[in-house]
């Protein structure tokens, strides 16, 4: 008995599963479909996405120069990968910015507390605080 083969429609995006080529007919469009290089095992085995981009990537390859050129653009502009990569560099640097933020507030802390121990500053506060003791 033969083996199950993943079969594609190149104009629709169907896809199906079929033992002979020639029940490979697509159902919607009554195209002839194009066989995967991927047995059907492998293509099961992938998640839906994963099935998405392999069908896509095949899709486009067997499809005139003329749509191949009209996707070019998508491909070079692809703006939600764009948005997601830089959205997720400007979280990390919000919270780099953060850290930078609480550390420099730190130093400043520290800084006036030597600058006040050095001139003295501090002592009246003391004096005034064992004033109010006794």
């Amino acid at each position: 008995m033969r083996e199950l083969s993943v079969y594609f429609c190149s104009k629709c995006g169907y896809y199906g599963y079929y033992q002979l080529s020639k029940n490979a007919v697509c159902p919607k469009c009554s195209a002839a479909m194009t066989r995967l290089p991927v047995s059907y095992l492998e293509f099961t085995n992938l998640n839906c996405q994963e099935r998405d981009e392999l069908l896509a990537k095949y899709i486009i390859s067997s499809a005139s120069p003329y749509i191949q050129r009209l996707i070019l653009p998508h491909k070079i502009n692809n703006n939600r990968e764009i948005i997601a990569v830089l959205s997720k560099e400007v979280d990390q640097l919000e919270e780099q910015n953060e850290k930078l933020n609480e550390t420099v507030k730190w130093m400043h802390q520290t800084i006036w507390e030597l600058v006040r121990k050095q001139k003295g500053l501090d002592q009246p506060k003391q004096e005034a605080s064992s004033k109010q003791e006794t």
